[in-house]
């Protein structure tokens, strides 16, 4: 047996805390003087004994649970001697897909295994492949995975996609070939339509390996481009781009309540046209009702709230932005302690509406192409190199290549529960 993270046993030195406590409760008992001991009934010695004995069963009890939660932390595992695989690909699961690319691999021979570049790493199947909905794939995440994989040398063939890497390069025991599938094509894919009031606009992402971006269009309904029944997406058909259906969104105008006090009107006034060049850089109304902070607000839902006051700020469901002067900040408007609150730090002024990116910071407040970019990044094609995606190869001197290895931590999770409950109920009796 073997501990992943040995240096947490350290913690087995809280052992001592129990230990200390029992032995403080044994210290000599205070003797009290009293007048008579008529009243006093005689101690049973069998109760006395329980008693000792319950204290000797909680000291083992919370050793044994300060111990299991110390080797949880370790994370101990079972080493058993296998037999390794010589050769172990892994296929990312688009590829796998593909049958001109599996055809390379009909000759496997039995000392060789397929895996899919997914979660888990699952053996290839090609009816769990065609049925599963494959998200995106963190490369080095799974990276990760392959160290417990019983195998010799490890091939991995994918389209190496740069939103594929995240997070740190990973360790790994394995030196593992990275194989990238580089296609020079271009892929033309609709993410969505906004509905607006006299036409609609079509979102297309054109991606590459190297360039990623989106184009729009306004489109007209006809043999191209089709309504469904329910009218809540659009179909989507050309020469170049097979049918597809994707969602229409009825994109309504914006609202925006701007709540003001006289000593800052003319902060109102940049802001209002910062809102105005939004409105027609999003090809898209964007309504503005302005308020004195004298005057009676009811209670209104607006998709952004901008308070120009110095009065406190009613309770808003909708994103905030606050004037808050703050003269050490260099920013004109910095995010606050929640993702719907921001402040505006400083007056406007005609300089700083300018460097302090004031229409830039609004638009990202406004947030109005949420859905976009979540499609626009999943259908991210741009790909790295092999370079790009080499793991940390730890070449270890102790040969594991005929070692497998269980992690004990489920069972012992199992145990440390029971124990739990056993501590828990011996107190109980010792109170009693």
């Amino acid at each position: 047996m073997s501990f992943a993270q040995p240096s947490y046993l350290w913690a087995l030195l809280g052992l001592l805390v129990p230990i200390a406590i029992h032995l403080w409760s044994k210290k000599e008992a205070k003797t009290i003087k009293i007048g008579s001991v008529q009243l006093l009934s005689e101690s049973k010695s069998r109760q006395s004994s329980s008693i000792q004995l319950n204290e000797w069963w909680l000291l083992l009890l919370r050793m044994a649970i300060i111990s299991l939660i110390t080797l949880v932390m370790a994370k101990p595992q079972w080493q058993s001697k296998v037999n390794n695989c010589k050769l172990t690909y892994v296929i990312e699961p688009e590829l796998a897909r593909n049958e001109n690319f599996m055809a390379r691999f009909i000759d496997l021979q039995a000392d060789q295994e397929i895996r899919l570049l997914q979660s888990g790493l699952p053996e290839n199947d090609i009816e769990y492949v065609n049925s599963q909905d494959f998200r995106s794939v963190d490369y080095w995440s799974l990276a990760s995975e392959m160290n417990t994989l019983k195998t010799d040398s490890i091939i991995v063939f994918t389209h190496g996609y740069a939103k594929g890497l995240k997070g740190a390069r990973p360790e790994t025991n394995h030196d593992i070939n990275w194989i990238v599938l580089d296609s020079a094509q271009t892929v033309e894919k609709p993410l969505l339509a906004y509905q607006k009031e006299k036409n609609i606009a079509l979102f297309t992402a054109n991606n590459s390996p190297v360039v990623s971006k989106i184009a729009t269009k306004t489109i007209e309904l006809g043999d191209a481009y089709q309504l469904t029944s329910n009218g809540d997406s659009l179909q989507v058909s050309s020469s170049s781009l097979s049918s597809v259906k994707i969602p229409l969104i009825q994109q309504s105008a914006l609202e925006v309540s701007l709540v003001y006090t006289d000593s800052l009107s003319t902060d109102k006034s940049y802001i209002e046209a910062a809102l105005a060049a939004l409105s027609t850089y999003l090809n898209r109304e964007i309504k503005v009702e302005s308020f004195l902070d004298s005057e009676l607000l009811e209670n209104k839902e607006a998709d952004l709230m901008i308070w120009l006051s110095t009065k406190p700020i009613p309770v808003s469901v909708g994103k905030t932005l606050i004037f808050k002067n703050d003269s050490i900040s260099n920013t004109l408007i910095i995010k606050g302690e929640d993702d719907d609150t921001f402040y505006i730090t400083k007056r406007i002024t005609t300089e700083n509406a300018v460097s302090g990116r004031l229409t830039e910071n609004l638009l990202s407040i406004l947030d109005v192409d949420e859905e976009l970019r979540e499609l626009q990044a999943n259908a991210d094609i741009r790909s790295v190199t092999e370079t790009d995606l080499k793991t940390n190869f730890i070449d270890n001197k102790e040969s594991k290549t005929h070692q497998a290895s269980w992690s004990l931590n489920p069972y012992l999770w199992i145990v440390l529960l029971v124990l739990l409950i056993v501590e828990r109920f011996v107190a109980y009796k010792r109170k009693q």
